[in-house]
């Protein structure tokens, strides 16, 4: 016969040991987004100040901003050479390509859309009149996407979604992550701000942090439910220049505090109907993504 307290005991000391690893998984990924967050502010912000003085020629202008945009994949680089992961396996369990059409659907729909919904609220809460001559012309949408993806913002993903978000996740909800991730997303930006030449200079600072806080909520979502930073990589390649097809007068409109206050309620919307469907803790239908999971297993095809 089998004995009760001995089982009893036994269930104990395994549930003990797991809680123990759980906390010592946490207190890694904690730590590994430290570092990450003090290698990406000190690699963008230390090129992004030479521009704010006079120590680089004004035709480097345009180079440095684009190479300190890659901070967010320098600190994953670094944090996780300092915590001793492979970056190969890293990246490879990162990077999918074979994933379900609708996540790319949503990935490439979604800018115009948010843009085309912040243009009517735009007109009809504020005023504003439709002014489609002042767009970009269309054929240039998808060469900026193309563009952007490498070099123009989607890079950023390497870091924010692929390692900050499952770095936070480890710990907390998914979107406790989202919000945490958007704060140190926005406070990266700050310096751009201050340079004159930079898209973010003329941008309502107010409106802009609640737009990437909301809109850092939708990206996690895109993340956890597609299992690749190739989709939230995809998505931010199509935000960053949509702005110059916001209907009610373009780049102009979108700058001012109404204009932008219109796009941020919309991405907030578009926050708030993911939450209300996929639920705080994980903002997908399965399991949030956990750092532990994707530096420490090895590659399907290496089993």
């Amino acid at each position: 016969m089998p004995d009760d307290a001995s089982d009893s005991s036994f269930t104990r000391d395994a549930e003990s040991v797991r809680r123990k690893r759980a906390v010592a998984e946490e207190d890694a990924a904690l730590r590994a987004f430290g570092l990450f967050l003090a290698g990406t502010l000190a690699f963008s912000w230390g090129l992004w100040s030479l521009l704010l003085t006079d120590a680089v020629p004004a035709s480097a202008t345009g180079l440095l901003a684009r190479v300190g945009g890659f901070g967010p994949f320098v600190g994953s680089v670094l944090a996780l050479w300092a915590s001793g992961w492979r970056v190969r396996d890293w990246l490879r369990a990162n990077v999918r390509l074979r994933l379900p059409l609708r996540w790319y659907g949503f990935a490439l729909v979604l800018p115009p859309v948010f843009v085309a919904l912040a243009g009517l609220v735009h007109a009809t809460a504020f005023g504003a009149s439709f002014d489609l001559d002042a767009v970009n012309p269309l054929w240039f949408y998808p060469v900026a996407v193309v563009v952007v993806f490498f070099v123009g913002g989607g890079q950023e993903e390497l870091g924010w979604r692929a390692f900050a978000v499952p770095a936070l996740q480890q710990r907390f909800s998914a979107a406790t992550a989202s919000l945490g991730v958007g704060a140190v997303w926005a406070l990266w930006h700050l310096p751009l701000f201050l340079l004159p030449a930079s898209p973010q200079s003329d941008l309502p600072l107010g409106p802009y942090v609640v737009a990437v806080l909301a809109v850092s909520v939708v990206f996690t979502w895109l993340y956890n439910a597609s299992g690749s930073v190739f989709v939230p990589m995809l998505l931010h390649a199509g935000i960053n220049p949509v702005g110059g097809y916001f209907p009610t007068g373009g780049v102009e409109a979108i700058r001012t505090v109404t204009g932008y206050g219109s796009y941020a309620l919309v991405v907030a919307c578009a926050a708030a109907v993911v939450l209300a469907v996929y639920g705080p803790a994980r903002l997908s239908n399965g399991p949030r993504v956990r750092l532990l999971d994707i530096v420490a297993r090895a590659p399907e095809e290496e089993r």
